[in-house]
């Protein structure tokens, strides 16, 4: 959005120079007027030096990482239903002295929208910096007046996928944690132990054992020839990076690892769950059935997932139940879908499916213990 740099009187007659974000120069003298200022000149402002490297997004990156849209959406839900005014919320977050430059960046963008007449829902679209069922929340609890209440829903919800997360990379950091140390002690072995213990062997006349003599001819290969090495090593991650990258071999990939024994299940509960609270949080709050499944959809990790969920946005198009695709796709646990149409049937299928969530989450968090304890 641009931004405009101004000179204004205020209303005490103290002349005030600053900048503030519009989408025009209109929309930034209306602005200042409703703030009380009386402008002098306006002009749009020329960007100046080049944000640092430390505050850049990597990757090119425009979505507010999880962790940080939780909390923000936990401070306002929690403002909001204290009865503070919305404008008043957002300058109160935004002025949060912990909070990271990117999230700063995009309260004090949500606030002067906000200030010039926008809708919340309206702002965070703009914005481009939340996911899409974010912002449908937020406009469904604008339309129903109960913006706190939906704030407060989509706070859990974050968090849950928060913690669902943090669940997961805790039960990976042990195995990650020893393949490291192995990895490190394989080194010591080769580059260390290995030129010790060979020239015995050479002057008794005996024969290296196999372990011992692949090691040596692997290090010798290595000495030899280590620039074609480093050349392999860094063009079959290249080829994986591309290939990560391309939608088609993504859900070969991911149809691959809901077949292995463990992954698959855990993989699959979690997508269960994700898929169940996602769609019980949006239809919940008012966003019509299809447009919630779509939405939704776009949401699910495991790419096999989201092309089963998109699928199930067609089904209903044709006028079919929920239930019916999520049979067909083969992906979803026989509970999950039994729930699903329990809750069609008598009415209750936000309840149900989050009732589904809750479950599949506990499944989860029984099956990561397990699999901790199988680790080590």
């Amino acid at each position: 959005m641009p931004r405009y740099a101004y000179e204004a009187y205020d209303q005490h007659g103290t002349l005030k120079t600053g900048e503030i974000e519009a989408v025009s120069r209109q929309a930034a003298l209306d602005a200042l007027h409703r703030q009380g200022q009386f402008p002098l000149e306006i002009s749009e402002a020329r960007s100046t030096q080049a944000q640092p490297w430390w505050q850049r997004e990597v990757l090119g990156s425009t979505t507010l990482p999880l962790a940080d849209l939780g909390l923000l959406t936990r401070e306002m839900a929690t403002l909001i239903k204290a009865d503070v005014p919305l404008d008043d919320t957002l300058r109160l977050v935004s002025l949060q002295p912990l909070m990271p430059t990117r999230t700063r960046g995009l309260m004090t963008g949500l606030f002067n929208r906000v200030r010039e007449g926008a809708a919340l829902s309206e702002a965070l679209q703009h914005s481009n910096r939340v996911p899409e069922y974010y912002w449908r929340l937020v406009q469904a609890g604008e339309a129903s007046g109960a913006l706190g209440s939906v704030l407060d829903e989509l706070a859990v919800l974050l968090e849950r996928q928060i913690e669902l997360r943090r669940q997961v990379v805790t039960a990976l950091l042990y195995p990650l944690t020893l393949l490291v140390a192995a990895l490190l002690a394989l080194i010591v072995i080769v580059t260390v132990l290995l030129p010790t213990i060979v020239p015995l062997f050479k002057d008794a006349g005996a024969t290296l054992p196999s372990t011992v003599q692949l090691m040596v001819d692997a290090r010798d290969v290595i000495q030899r020839h280590w620039l074609v090495v480093l050349l392999v090593v860094a063009a079959v991650i290249a080829g994986a990076a591309a290939a990560a990258r391309d939608q088609r071999v993504r859900l070969q990939k991911d149809q691959l690892l809901l077949k292995l024994p463990i992954v698959g299940r855990l993989i699959a509960d979690r997508e269960t769950a994700r898929f169940a609270r996602t769609l019980s949080t949006l239809t919940h709050n008012g966003v019509p059935v299809l447009e919630a499944v779509r939405i939704t959809a776009s949401v699910m990790q495991n790419s096999a997932f989201a092309v089963a969920a998109a699928d199930i946005g067609e089904r209903l198009k044709e006028g079919r139940v929920l239930s019916a695709p999520m049979v067909e796709s083969g992906l979803f646990p026989e509970l999950a879908i039994r729930l699903v149409g329990v809750g069609e049937q008598t009415g209750q299928l936000s309840t149900m499916l989050m009732q589904v969530a809750t479950i599949y989450e506990a499944t989860l968090q029984r099956q990561l213990a397990r699999l901790m304890s199988l680790v080590t």
